[in-house]
């Protein structure tokens, strides 16, 4: 089944977004360039906040300020016990370490996503926090009273420091753990720190999007990436985190990150046609309950065919053949897709899902195996396959996977019962494979 974040992202705002519609298949129009950074921006995209975490203690001697465009701050406080062990996996922990630990998906989770920012202001890497939220009200129609409700109640601030924020023109300004903090509203975004980190997360978008026709997804990409391609300073570094793998965000909208990445490399595209493969993609949205499936299908082709190297393009291609009801030819561009990109292995347990509710449950099997290959230090999908076993009664195979689960080391904060449901599992894989040995010698 597909895993489920289990720390849901606060609806902090009424979301939306500056309105400029385009007209589809065109290049999104973007303002004249004013002022270009020095040099391109060379971001580096990771699949979750916590990844982030090794490339922004880099400049840690710098004493940077943190300019962060996301719908979710990341300043779920981390619990007591966890503490210490979060101050020193930032400290000194590799991106293997933060990988292994970094995500609720894991044995042991020392830092989930939600907390990434917490445990960057424990660890002292940053002298500010700019805070750049999505919001479909407009900046004066802000309230001061309602935003400390809200960070009380998803725990962001404590309540001294809600109660000490302030408003003017769209900028609420306090303090977060003794750090100097602002929630700036993105229409009220204009310049960066002269010495900053810059994050991006897709949840970004997921703010200011409603659909094609009032907030096209290519337009919101040009003028993000124009904005910060104006801005004076440049920033120190460049970090972009998809947030799609467990679920919080969706697949459909994972090649707006992939195709800033490739506008922030490359700034000249913002004064260029948009790639074909981007267009196509573009009319394909902008017109989907328009078009036939057979013409999606040849939008996707096309781009697929043009850009084989492209994940996303090749993603799209499984989308048009799964929604024309081709799943040999689905699944065939959905393996292609994950062999260019392992973030789209989230796909394979959505599918599982689907295949569970229609009783297909050997597909889900291997649909399941496929994902735990490409997702080796998620435990839970072999807890999942082991249970889809133990129900189709393959007690040996099921076996096999609960051992190596009940040798890791669970979480007694997180995961304090996993430990006893595998015990449960595997006392009744044992006890039915005992009755059906002597069920067995009986018959002979």
């Amino acid at each position: 089944m597909r895993l489920i974040a289990i720390l849901c992202l606060f609806l902090l705002f009424t979301i939306g977004c500056e309105q400029n519609p385009g007209k589809a298949g065109a290049p999104a129009t973007a303002e004249p360039p004013q002022r270009r950074l020095q040099k391109p921006l060379e971001p580096v995209a990771v699949e979750l906040p916590t990844a982030a975490l090794p490339v922004w203690r880099q400049h840690r001697q710098e004493n940077p300020a943190l300019v962060m465009l996301t719908f979710d701050p990341f300043l779920k406080p981390i619990p007591a016990p966890l503490s210490e062990r979060a101050r020193d996996l930032v400290g000194t922990g590799t991106l293997k370490d933060i990988t292994r630990h970094g995500s609720y998906w894991r044995a042991d989770p020392v830092i989930l996503p939600a907390q990434t920012l917490s445990a960057a202001l424990e660890a002292g890497l940053f002298s500010r926090i700019d805070w750049i939220f999505p919001s479909k009200v407009p900046p004066e129609q802000l309230e001061v009273a309602r935003f400390r409700e809200q960070m009380i109640e998803a725990e962001f601030l404590t309540p001294a420091e809600a109660e000490a924020v302030t408003l003017t023109d769209g900028i609420y300004t306090g303090t977060v753990r003794g750090i100097p903090f602002r929630a700036v509203h993105h229409q009220r975004f204009t310049e960066l720190p002269e010495s900053s980190i810059l994050h991006i997360d897709l949840s970004y978008f997921r703010g200011l999007y409603d659909n094609e026709i009032k907030t096209p997804l290519y337009d919101l990409l040009h003028q993000t990436a124009g904005r910060l391609l104006k801005m004076k300073e440049q920033p120190l570094g460049v970090t972009l985190s998809y947030s799609t793998i467990e679920g919080a965000i969706s697949l459909d909208t994972r090649f707006l990150l992939h195709d800033l990445a490739a506008t922030l490399r490359d700034p000249q595209m913002l004064d260029k046609a948009m790639p074909k493969v981007w267009g196509n993609r573009a009319q394909a949205l902008y017109a989907a309950d328009m078009f036939t499936e057979s013409k999606k299908l040849e939008l996707y082709r096309e781009s697929a065919r043009l850009a084989p190297e492209d994940p996303t393009a090749v993603y799209d291609l499984f989308q048009a053949h799964f929604l024309a009801k081709e799943l040999e030819p689905a699944l065939q561009a959905l393996d292609r897709t994950v062999a260019l990109d392992p973030g789209y292995g989230a796909a394979y347990l959505d599918l599982a899902q689907m295949a569970l509710e229609d009783g297909q449950a050997e597909i889900a099997l291997d649909l399941q195996e496929k994902a735990a290959a490409v997702f080796p230090l998620n435990p839970f999908i072999d807890l999942q396959r082991a249970d889809l076993l133990l129900q189709l009664e393959r007690r040996d195979e099921a076996r096999a996977l609960i051992a190596p689960l009940q040798e890791l080391d669970w979480s007694v904060v997180y995961h304090e019962g996993v430990p006893a449901t595998l015990t449960a599992m595997a006392e009744a894989a044992s006890a039915e494979r005992a009755m059906d040995e002597k069920a067995a010698g009986k018959a002979q």
